[in-house]
């Protein structure tokens, strides 16, 4: 066989077999990048970056006398490209409740003399398991804890109720034992013990381990962003209240509550300016807690309408309202971006009173609405993707007796009577009246349809609704 022959088979030999090793090699390296690759990208976005592995060119060198001839074998690339991924759905549930108050009927039959102390907890016996199972219950705080005898009105052993709340800090811890987790304390009342009082207010809170915003002790703590992260998923808090009954916000202290001062354009911005700095930080949904309306109304204002409008412009996403003390509704909308992109917000506007001494009188002040948001956030084909999955609703009913002012689960009490055999028949009167009304008035925006399920009604979205 010629020279050239031989060098021509030995160098398809070396070819073939150079190229066989290689294939086992890219093989054995494909699979373990795959498996790499799916390791890292689960609960992450989709991998978009294309990754190029280059073998480094190999020399074959055949001797042939003197000379020697050089053939580079050219190795071939590949890439890994998009690999699309969906994980399991997280979920949070949120509960909020409405205006949290303790009038002086409520103060006298808390108190024991024999001991000269104060015990609430049976105000709740009946309602405290709607609030136990959520990831986070939300509550107006609609008094002040300035401590006994420090109010601005001194009246039930030390304590008062209309029109300068001061509650026996019992009403605080029992609230947390039954399960509130967050306190919402920017509200008309937050200065009825004065400037000493709202900060007693906010130690005393902390003293608990609860969550608040709204009110402040510092300018610093006014600035900071209320972020609160539960099982993946994040929310950001603010709250505002319409102003304070015209009790003097501190001039040396401006920052100690979030107040609009009567839809003031400036402090409007202010509060916009957060809800901005919210979505900016990137959390899934801002809340805001806003006190605002007409008392006693059931129909939102002109006012919450343009505060919601602004809300939802500055990237809010699911806001809570009260003070009117009666509940009004529900509104779903899609909202537009600035990118054009959209998106769905969600606004209570009161959840009416959860525990007072407002009693029906024409109005309905002793009513209010249990209301449970959950929240879910689910990575899809490289994007998270968040939404309210679904709201779901108690009635709420406060009724008396000689030694106690209480709440009752409305849906509950109607559908299970023999387990509330105590209640009059007046209280059975207002729980017939609110199971159709409440759920009435939550609707009455028209956007919304409703089944009843497990003592609660299940709100949703009526198709077409949402784009």
């Amino acid at each position: 066989m010629a020279t050239e022959d031989k060098i021509a088979q030995l160098r398809a030999e070396k070819k073939a077999a150079r190229i066989k090793q290689l294939n086992r090699m890219y093989l054995l390296i494909l699979v373990i990048e795959l498996i790499l690759g799916v390791l890292i990208i689960q609960g992450f976005k989709r991998l978009k970056t294309e990754e190029k592995r280059t073998v480094p060119k190999e020399l074959l060198v055949i001797n042939e006398g003197d000379k020697a001839a050089i053939y580079v074998e050219a190795i071939p690339t590949f890439s890994i490209t998009d690999i699309p991924v969906t994980t399991k759905p997280t979920y949070v549930t949120l509960t909020v409740i409405g205006d949290v108050m303790m009038h002086e009927w409520q103060i006298e039959r808390s108190y024991d003399p024999a001991t000269d102390s104060f015990d609430v907890s049976d105000s709740f016996t009946y309602i405290a398991k709607y609030l136990c199972d959520a990831d986070m219950t939300i509550a107006n705080l609609e008094t002040t804890f300035a401590g006994r005898n420090n109010g601005a009105m001194n009246g039930v052993c030390g304590y008062s109720g209309y029109p300068m709340f001061n509650a026996p800090e019992c009403l605080g811890d029992t609230l947390k034992d039954i399960g509130v987790d967050f306190l919402q304390t920017a509200n008309n009342h937050s200065l009825d013990s004065w400037e000493d009082g709202l900060y007693a207010t906010i130690d005393y809170i902390d003293s608990l381990g609860l969550m608040h915003t709204g009110t402040f002790k510092t300018k610093e703590d006014s600035e900071e962003l209320c972020i609160v992260e539960i099982n993946g998923i994040t929310f950001g808090f603010v709250a505002y209240t319409y102003a304070t009954n015209g009790l003097p916000v501190p001039d040396d202290a401006p920052y100690c509550i979030n107040t609009l001062e009567m839809y003031d354009d400036a402090k409007l911005e202010e509060m916009y300016a957060k809800v901005r700095a919210l979505d900016k930080a990137g959390v899934d949904f801002v809340c805001p807690l806003i006190h605002f309306g007409t008392e006693y109304t059931e129909t939102p204002d002109s006012w919450q309408e343009m505060v919601v409008d602004g809300l939802f412009a500055a990237g809010a996403d699911v806001i809570f309202g009260g003070h009117p003390h009666v509940v009004e509704p529900i509104d779903v909308r899609t909202i537009t971006n600035s990118d054009g992109s959209t998106r769905t917000g969600y606004v209570v506007y009161s959840f009416g009173n959860f525990i007072s001494s407002q009693r029906y009188d024409g109005v309905n002040k002793d009513l209010g609405i249990i209301t449970d948001f959950k929240f879910s956030k689910q990575y899809v084909d490289g994007d998270f993707v968040t939404g309210v999955e679904e709201i779901r609703l108690e009635p709420t009913y406060v009724y008396w007796k000689d030694q106690t002012i209480g709440v009752i689960p409305v849906l509950e009490a109607y559908n299970h009577k023999s387990d509330f055999d105590f209640l009059s028949e007046k209280d059975w009167n207002r729980i017939d009246y609110a199971k159709d009304h409440v759920i009435e008035v939550v609707m009455d925006y028209g956007n919304l349809q409703y089944t009843e399920e497990n003592d609660k009604y299940v709100i949703t979205p009526k198709p077409g609704v949402i784009q």
